[in-house]
């Protein structure tokens, strides 16, 4: 496909940055002379044997979206394949999480930056495009709230415990900013140093803060986390909802996909019937 017209097609709704990287990967394969394809002719096409049944449904969707805003009616988009019900994913368990937010060594500045960050996803599931445009100005140690802008472009709010605003606190205390830079959290590498974190920066560090402690570790992992530990530790899905910024309780449940029977062991009706 053209990347001229595919950036079009991306500017024209606000699109995640995660979403507009998902979209280029499928459709920058998508050829330029569609107009007499088939529905059958599109999901061929998405039918590529690297692709799991979520990759192709990704982007089946990605493709029937692209159809409908250059052409707005198409043939192919009447394609359609089965939605598989994705398997279980990544998250902390409380022993692995404990683990994480003690192999900060809290002396250094990388190591208080990367506690503030690791303890405020889990309390707030902010994404990783969350994390790095978080600005200073929008963080509330006294009220423990924060206000910033998330995915779809409008502003939305978190609440985090007293322990986090003692390492955001701690972090505060030995950040040194850019000329002008106000987010939370910025670089320490010495090319970027002083100004704001990247996306990539951002998940490179959070894959590495998993090897440490022996996982496969992701920002996306962690707002899992924070859905998957405040159900284990009693909150209401509805309550989490609100909390992780979720328009459809649907998505609580299916973030919390990895929760097993094991979880019900604080709630079981006997052993509190006998006490």
């Amino acid at each position: 496909m053209n990347r001229e017209l595919l950036e079009d097609f991306l500017s024209s709704a606000p699109f995640a940055d995660m979403t507009k990287d998902i979209y280029r990967r499928v459709l920058l394969g998508l050829p330029e002379a569609v107009e007499d394809w088939r529905a059958a002719d599109l999901i061929q096409f998405v039918s590529r044997p690297e692709w799991g049944a979520s990759q192709r449904y990704v982007a089946l969707y990605a493709c029937r979206r692209f159809l409908r805003w250059r052409f707005e009616d198409h043939p192919a988009l009447a394609a359609r394949i089965k939605s598989v019900k994705p398997k279980k994913q990544r998250v902390l368990t409380v022993s692995k999480a404990l683990e994480l937010l003690a192999s900060f060594d809290t002396s250094t500045p990388a190591g208080a930056r990367d506690l503030a960050i690791a303890a405020l996803a889990l309390d707030t599931g902010l994404r990783c495009s969350e994390l790095c445009r978080l600005r200073l100005p929008d963080v509330d140690l006294h009220a423990r709230t924060l206000q910033v802008i998330v995915k779809g472009g409008q502003w939305g709010s978190g609440v985090f415990s007293h322990q986090t605003a003692l390492y955001i606190a701690g972090w505060i205390a030995l950040r040194v900013a850019a000329a002008g830079i106000e987010t939370l959290f910025v670089s320490l590498h010495h090319a970027r140093f002083g100004r704001p974190l990247t996306r990539g920066g951002l998940q490179g560090m959070v894959s590495r803060w998993g090897k440490a402690i022996g996982v496969v570790l992701s920002p996306h992992d962690l707002r899992r986390s924070f859905a998957t530990l405040s159900t284990v530790f009693g909150a209401p899905s509805r309550v989490v909802q609100e909390a992780g910024r979720w328009s459809d309780i649907a998505m609580v449940e299916r973030y919390t996909r990895s929760l097993d029977a094991s979880a019900i062991a604080p709630y079981l009706p006997v052993a509190r019937l006998v006490k």
